[in-house]
């Protein structure tokens, strides 16, 4: 809507994370609420501190998540890099909220996988990437050669075109 002063506004549906239930996260396929779940028991979390019983259900409560998203890779619903990235967000999630709640962050850490390494997600992504890469090259080569394209020129063709040496061009060919 544009207002008399000439200012533009938009109206922006907002979310709440800490009104759905962890069943509808998932039969929603709500998965980017689930690092902000921790919230909806940030209100308890001196209970969970307090009492091992309270934690232990916190924990099994992650634990279902844990298995929920094992499951949804299983079936090729998510990737493995979909998988990682949700447990590493909430493990940052989890550091921010409960800094002063040791044993509520280390419960919920030790059943989400222990240390997450923040790297680990984009990792896997890199190598996928360089995987398709090299497949990528070999092809072209394949082409190259049924082409009758000296195997010179497309040493040289694809040293320059993916900024190889000499060496990692030659095992292409």
């Amino acid at each position: 809507m544009v207002t008399p002063g000439g200012t533009v506004e938009y109206g922006i549906q907002v979310i709440k994370a800490q009104q759905y239930t962890l069943e509808e996260i998932f039969e929603k396929n709500l998965l980017l609420l689930i690092p902000f779940y921790i919230f909806s028991h940030e209100a308890r979390f001196e209970e969970y501190e307090a009492d091992r019983t309270k934690l232990r259900s916190l924990q099994e409560e992650y634990e279902r998540i844990k298995n929920k998203l094992e499951e949804l890779l299983n079936q090729g619903l998510i990737s493995e890099y979909t998988r990682c990235t949700i447990i590493d967000m909430s493990h940052k999630v989890l550091e921010h909220i409960a800094k002063k709640y040791h044993s509520v962050k280390e419960g919920v850490k030790a059943v989400m996988g222990g240390k997450v390494l923040e790297y680990e997600a984009k990792t896997i992504k890199k190598e996928g990437i360089k995987e398709g890469i090299e497949q990528g090259i070999a092809g072209t080569v394949s082409i190259l050669k049924n082409l009758g394209i000296p195997p010179q020129t497309i040493q040289a063709k694809i040293q320059e075109q993916y900024h190889l040496s000499a060496e990692a061009s030659q095992k292409y060919i």
